[in-house]
């Protein structure tokens, strides 16, 4: 995997963006509350929701905070990445 800083610390694409990924992640998270928490069932909502909120800061913020965006959306990728290794080799971890 090559990382081009160009793109990954290109300046954030605005709060529009931003809000459409933190509503995302909202609408996730009250999902994975009655799914996962009330109803007893998987938590994968909760990775995704997390994911999509690391994105929906990093867009959110000005435009002179181009490191910390940066770090924000591989913070996110890193955290999709992993929950599909997981899901890969550790399907009883993520399913259970």
């Amino acid at each position: 995997m090559i990382l081009h800083p160009r793109v990954v610390f290109n300046e954030p694409n605005g709060r529009t963006i931003g809000f459409i990924f933190l509503s995302t992640s909202f609408i996730c998270l009250m999902s994975w509350v009655y799914f996962g928490v009330l109803l007893d069932g998987p938590h994968n909502l909760l990775i995704l929701g997390v994911a999509l909120a690391f994105s929906g800061f990093a867009e959110s913020l000005p435009t002179d905070r181009r490191r910390l965006a940066g770090i924000l959306r591989i913070l996110a990728v890193s955290i999709l990445v992993s929950f599909m290794v997981l899901l890969a080799f550790a399907p009883e971890m993520v399913m259970g």
